[in-house]
């Protein structure tokens, strides 16, 4: 995997960018999913998404700011699916800060919020770049 760990006090701002790309690996079992969360243009909502072919992701569920991920009935992913399960685990236990150590948040190096290609090591570490950073600085934690 090509890419950079995200600490787990950064990945909830990562998620929350508005336009993030990330893995969740788990390396106990090398399992692993990709998901997309972007927000929508108006509301305080964001849309999960999960790859499933090659630069093709499935809408599987949404999540209103400071709420709980809710599957969506249109979603051609079954509520049951494991990379379903696995979303909402990670997200709550990121949430109570206690996401086990073995399960690690991947990021390709581009912006979570405008998707550009990050450059310096404090942007890479963070997955945001610098004024994208001023700007979600005054966003209250999600």
């Amino acid at each position: 995997m090509n890419g950079h760990i995200l600490s787990h006090e950064l990945a909830l701002q990562f998620i929350f960018g508005g336009n993030a790309i990330f893995t969740c690996r788990n390396t106990k079992s090398g399992n692993r999913f990709t998901f997309k969360v972007t927000k929508h243009k108006k509301e305080d909502i964001y849309f999960v998404k999960i790859l499933t072919n090659p630069d093709v992701y499935e809408f599987i569920g949404s999540i209103r700011t400071n709420s709980s991920y809710k599957h969506s009935a249109k979603s051609r992913i079954s509520s049951e699916a494991q990379s379903v399960k696995v979303f909402d685990f990670i997200l709550n236990k990121l949430r109570s800060q206690t996401l086990p150590s073995f399960i690690e948040i991947w990021h390709e190096g581009h912006c979570c919020r405008c998707g550009k290609s990050l450059t310096t090591p404090e942007s890479i570490l963070r997955g945001i770049g610098p004024d994208c950073f001023k700007k979600n600085a005054s966003k209250a934690d999600i």
